[in-house]
């Protein structure tokens, strides 16, 4: 039989049992949200109580995209129980077992992710204790998360955190538990850099800060064939680069400014794409005072999707790449207040680079943790793309999130409005 819950959670769907804690889907009444319960089994001792208080707790006491955000805890006369978020319940073990393979490059970013918040989650003391790929939820376009807290401990420390979650990298990467098997030799253009950034985890020759630094640097360097070399190539570059920077100059002096703009930027009309110049790809952030970043699609108004498929585009570093929001048939300000982007930065920026078609305006926000209440975002800047790319000043943060949100979406030719976003990165 369940403990006796406060009244607020009705358990709806009982999803199964990891070890000794029983697992349920339920609603929280009060906030008409779906939650997950767990609580401990009745044979559970005294004891064995306050390792899952301890464990949850810790968790709690911190609040990161990529760990698992639990709202309550208590204990009942026979046993304890805890009520964290619902992502969806799909862990790097289900899909092992059910043959189905990760996509490597929304994947890949999250490692990263997954390294930092453990890494601060340890700094705040915290320990997992029972790290493995059933504990670690991932599904297409939203963050992997580090879940399962208040498991029976297998270890205390932790180092031994950081190599299970290695090893769990490693077997998510690769779709097996076989641990001879790396990622460079079963995926096309993973580089080799994966390889020994994992396997030096699994060796516990890295902590989970070190680990995730050396993931930020190899995660967006797929392998390619090096280009034959064009004698005329940069001269005709050149060109280009100049015609361009002479366009640039003749369209600021005629164009009128943006108000809204925290710079006098000048305000585009129609939906542009970016520059028809040839792209330079690169495989990063586009100088040496970027930081890795996660993007994630932030709809809470709409059906909580916008073509996520392309959400990645946005940090590739590649800006002939991009996301696009819906095509709406009516301004999207009588539809909803806006839609628009999450990123997860892997350090403290002080610059934000936007780059999308002329006339979005955009606000910028920072939050700790994602909140239920789009409100609840601090507001940091205000203003209107422009035809090149927009530099926006930000305060420190110390963690947390940052919100690229689109309350205006330019006008297409064709009478419906939507928005390009090309490529945002975040500097020193």
């Amino acid at each position: 039989m369940p403990p006796r819950l406060p009244e607020r959670y009705r358990l709806n769907i009982r999803l199964g049992s990891d070890g000794d804690i029983e697992e349920w889907l339920a609603q929280d009444s009060s906030l008409d949200r779906p939650v997950l319960v767990r609580y401990l089994a009745p044979e559970a001792s005294h004891g064995r109580h306050g390792t899952f208080l301890e464990g949850v707790r810790a968790a709690a006491a911190l609040t990161e995209l990529h760990l698992q955000k639990v709202f309550a805890a208590g204990r009942t006369s026979a046993s304890a129980y805890s009520v964290s978020e619902w992502d969806g319940g799909v862990t790097i073990a289900d899909r092992i077992a059910a043959g189905e393979g990760l996509p490597v490059e929304e994947f890949l970013p999250n490692a990263s992710g997954l390294c930092l918040a453990l890494s601060r989650f340890h700094t705040s003391g915290g320990v997992h204790g029972s790290l493995d790929a059933s504990a670690v939820h991932f599904s297409a376009a939203h963050p992997a998360k580090i879940g399962a807290f208040g498991r029976q401990p297998r270890w205390t420390d932790q180092a031994s955190d950081t190599r299970a979650l290695a090893e769990v990298l490693r077997a998510g990467l690769t779709g097996t538990d076989d641990p001879s098997v790396m990622p460079s030799s079963v995926l096309d253009g993973v580089s080799p850099r994966v390889d020994a950034a994992l396997a030096g985890g699994i060796a516990g020759e890295y902590d989970a800060a070190a680990l995730a630094a050396y993931l930020s640097a190899v995660s967006f360097e797929p392998d390619r064939d090096p280009a034959p070399v064009n004698p005329w190539r940069n001269l005709v570059l050149f060109g280009l680069i100049a015609a361009t920077i002479s366009l640039i100059a003749a369209v600021g002096l005629a164009a009128d400014f943006d108000p809204d703009s925290p710079f006098l930027f000048p305000v585009g009309g129609e939906v542009s794409s970016p520059p028809p110049t040839t792209p330079v790809e690169t495989d990063g952030p586009q100088d040496s005072g970027s930081f890795a970043t996660e993007a994630f699609v932030y709809d809470p108004l709409g059906d909580g999707a916008e073509t996520d498929a392309q959400v990645a585009n946005v940090t590739d570093g590649n800006a002939s790449t991009s996301w696009r929001t819906e095509a709406y048939s009516v301004p999207i300000a009588e539809l909803k207040e806006g839609v628009g982007l999450v990123f997860d930065v892997a350090g403290t920026p002080v610059t934000m680079f936007v780059r999308g078609s002329a006339g979005t305006t955009y606000v910028v926000g920072w939050a700790d943790t994602v909140p239920d209440d789009p409100a609840e975002w601090e507001h940091i800047s205000r203003g209107t793309l422009q035809t090149s790319e927009v530099r926006i000043q930000i305060p420190v943060r110390g963690g947390g999130v940052w919100r690229l949100w689109l309350v205006d979406l330019p006008q297409r030719s064709d009478g419906s409005y939507q928005a390009v976003i090309a490529e945002v990165r975040f500097g020193s």
